[in-house]
């Protein structure tokens, strides 16, 4: 119903406002302004939060409300998906909660202030979207908040695990007609590929690692064609951008963070079980 829609829209606002009101605080008692970085920070935290939660009730709830209801689904098989909306849950949570707490660190916050809080905010996003589809001709789909879990595990596990920062998820998308403004994501499956990047310069550096040029990586990649009715696995290559960025400075440190989180079009093969094997020089989809 459209008022626990509004309602989750008021609790995501409310707890950002905590977490901007508690940056207030410490810049005041630091000593700082106002528009620390601290603040800055919790800003654009709580305007990426407040959009994709607005942009979500306009696209998916605003005119269509019903009664709570639960989908049922068939995981990865579903007709005209095949797994990408899965795999794009998977990724939006790592998106998400990678993003939120790189941001943190940058304003200033501690490691453990920054990990909490963006596993929360992660957390308490994706199960607002599912109570919100729940209210829709969606439905909640346990499914779909499976998957945004594991995305967030697997980033907050890079963090306590520094091997598994050589295994990362990328994403690329590239229409292929004309950009729009908001861009509608889920009625476009056929235009992302969700990748899985190994760094070996970094995983063997002190034996075969040091042989392996250290801006490029191998990658593994999926996506589906014929309006999703086709499922297509991709091997190529990645760029690996961070060694570009100065890890000494902070802002270029972040700025690298977030470019990594992004695949660049280079050189793969993308197979599909009825089709023969496509070589692009640079591949977008």
């Amino acid at each position: 119903m459209k008022i626990v829609k509004k309602f989750l829209l008021i609790f995501f606002v409310l707890n950002l406002s905590a977490a901007a009101q508690k940056s207030e605080t410490d810049s005041v008692n630091t000593g700082g302004c106002f528009l620390s970085k601290k603040t800055l920070s919790v800003i654009a935290l709580s305007a990426g939060l407040g959009a994709s939660l607005i942009s979500s009730y306009v696209a998916w709830w605003k005119d269509d409300s019903r009664s709570f209801r639960f989908y049922s689904g068939h995981w990865v098989n579903d007709p005209g998906l095949n797994g990408i909306d899965k795999v794009g849950h998977f990724y939006t949570s790592y998106l998400f909660y990678r993003l939120q707490r790189d941001l943190l660190m940058w304003g200033g916050y501690s490691g453990d202030f920054s990990t909490l809080t963006s596993a929360i905010l992660t957390f308490s996003f994706a199960v607002g979207i599912e109570i919100g589809d729940a209210f829709s001709p969606y439905g909640f789909d346990y499914q779909d908040l499976t998957f945004n879990i594991g995305g967030l595990g697997y980033g907050f596990l890079q963090d306590k695990i520094p091997l598994l920062q050589n295994f990362k998820f990328k994403w690329s998308y590239i229409p292929r007609g004309s950009f729009s403004f908001p861009p509608k994501f889920t009625t476009h499956y056929d235009d992302h590929i969700y990748w899985f990047t190994i760094n070996l310069h970094g995983l063997f550096g002190a034996s075969f690692g040091k042989y392996w040029p250290e801006l490029i990586q191998p990658a593994l990649g999926f996506s589906v064609e014929n309006l999703g009715n086709r499922r297509e696995f991709i091997f190529g290559l990645d760029f690996n951008l961070l060694p570009l960025f100065n890890h000494k400075d902070e802002n270029w440190d972040f700025a690298g963070k977030f470019v990594d989180m992004f695949h660049i079009p280079a050189p793969g093969i993308k197979y599909s079980p009825d089709a023969g094997p496509l070589y692009r020089v640079f591949l977008t989809h």
